[in-house]
Parts: structure tokens; sequence; C-alpha cells
């Protein structure tokens, strides 16, 4: 567990969230000014799907700050 949240953690991790984010919110908004459908997700599911990762990310960014924190405060 303890090796995932360091995966988690990194700015690698992050970094993945938030440009898998802008492709999903660019997809949604390609095909819903197209008015198609891909995959048989509609454009709100597209622009949900990409706000979720972008959400992923800011919870990354979160724990990466407690994980620094909680990491200062054992090398006192």
């Amino acid at each position: 567990m303890n090796n995932l949240l360091t995966f988690t953690s990194r700015p690698a991790a992050i970094l993945f969230f938030r440009i898998f984010g802008l492709c999903l919110l660019i997809t949604g908004l390609v095909t819903a000014a197209l008015n198609i459908t891909l995959g048989g997700l509609t454009p709100t599911i597209w622009i949900l799907l990409g706000l979720g990762s972008f959400m992923g990310a800011i919870c990354n960014t979160l724990f990466a700050i407690r994980y620094h924190i909680e990491n200062k405060d054992l090398r006192k």
C-alpha cells in the first residue's frame, strides 16, 4: 500500500492525470460540436470523465503535499 501511495505522489502521476483529463475534455467538446458519439459515450460523459481526471490530479497533488509534510516531520 505504501508503494502505491508513494507512486501517486510523484509528479509524473499528477501530470498523467492532467494530460488525460485535458484529452477527455477536448474529446467531449469536439463530439459536442459535431453532435456525434464515440464509443457509445455522449459528450456529457466525456466531459465528466475529464473533470474526474482533474479531480484525480487534485487529490494526487494534495497527497503529495501531505506526504512531504509527513516525511519532513520524521526527519526531526
